[in-house]
């Protein structure tokens, strides 16, 4: 059954090129990365560990979220994934991201806010601790960012010039809450100790904070990563149920199927007759190099309306 799979993976990687092609057409696009087990051919785990690398665009329409699996979590998986690729790039704080090329570097807020959770989580119960505590005020700056993001979601969401009115809005409110975040933040890291969970907190806060104010440039980008950790979590609960791959093959085979899925639940659309759909529409065709893909796209009108959720 892992050969059929295998084999129905190979025929799907053509659909996932179109999709890669069309991903690094787009000008924002967040990305994540998770851990996998690969057994070695004695059957032996892997000593090294790999990773599942996560890539999606953020667009209302056209949505695409790929897999991507690599050896290694090395800074040349997502230069080399996301070659062609020119505009914003949202992630974690992790430095591997900075060797794409032509990716302004977004990062995510609700990264920064976690640091400085961790600090408060052990001393919540403790009210006269919890209001001395210096982390509690980087958390509230980060609340109130979260805060002023619902706030605009809830008032302009149905707009048509949600993103428009989303840029405005932050130019007036948001920027002055980061250039206060950022003052708070460089002036206490100066105090604390670099190796306490506070210091570590600051720290953290100080290299990611400057690249948040590129979220002023456009409405549409968001003040975290939560969509892309959110596409990976179907891959993570899987795993927790398969536990590994058998050989770096099954892995790479893995990761077609996910994105081929994933994309095609993110575009509404019944994942299980989709699969039947293309394997029926690329069955006898020898040549895919002149085959016209775009019918077979998740979002295209071709595709047959019992394919779709209501």
């Amino acid at each position: 059954m892992s050969n059929w799979t295998i084999a129905c993976s190979d025929k799907l990687d053509f659909i996932y090129d179109k999709l890669r092609e069309k991903l690094l057409l787009s000008n924002y696009i967040q990305a994540d990365e998770t851990t996998l087990k690969v057994v070695d051919t004695q059957g032996k785990e892997s000593r090294s560990k790999t990773y599942m690398w996560l890539y999606k665009n953020q667009s209302c329409d056209n949505q695409i979220i790929l897999f991507d699996y690599q050896k290694t979590r090395s800074s040349s998986c997502p230069k080399k994934f996301l070659e062609g690729f020119s505009g914003y790039l949202q992630t974690d704080g992790y430095n591997g991201y900075n060797k794409v090329d032509n990716a302004t570097r977004i990062y995510c807020l609700a990264h920064i806010i976690r640091k400085f959770f961790e600090v408060i989580q052990p001393i919540l119960n403790d009210k006269e601790a919890l209001e001395r505590s210096r982390a509690l005020i980087g958390f509230n700056y980060c609340e109130q960012i979260y805060e002023l993001e619902k706030d605009i979601k809830k008032n302009y969401n149905s707009n048509e010039d949600f993103y428009d009115k989303r840029y405005k809005i932050r130019l007036k409110k948001l920027k002055p809450i980061l250039d206060e975040f950022k003052c708070f933040v460089n002036e206490e890291v100066e105090n604390a100790l670099p190796k306490s969970s506070l210091g570590k907190a600051l720290e953290y806060a100080k290299e990611l904070l400057p690249n948040m104010y590129f979220i002023l440039e456009d409405g549409h980008l968001e003040i975290d990563n939560n969509a892309a950790e959110r596409a990976i979590k179907p891959f993570v609960i899987g795993r927790k149920n398969w536990l590994f791959c058998k050989n770096q093959k099954g892995a790479h085979a893995s990761a077609t199927i996910y994105s081929i899925i994933e994309t095609a639940k993110a575009n509404n659309l019944i994942a299980e007759r989709y699969l039947v759909y293309l394997f029926d529409k690329m069955t006898g065709i020898d040549d895919f190099s002149k085959f016209n893909f775009e019918p077979l796209m998740p979002w295209a009108d071709e595709i047959p309306d019992n394919i779709k959720k209501k």
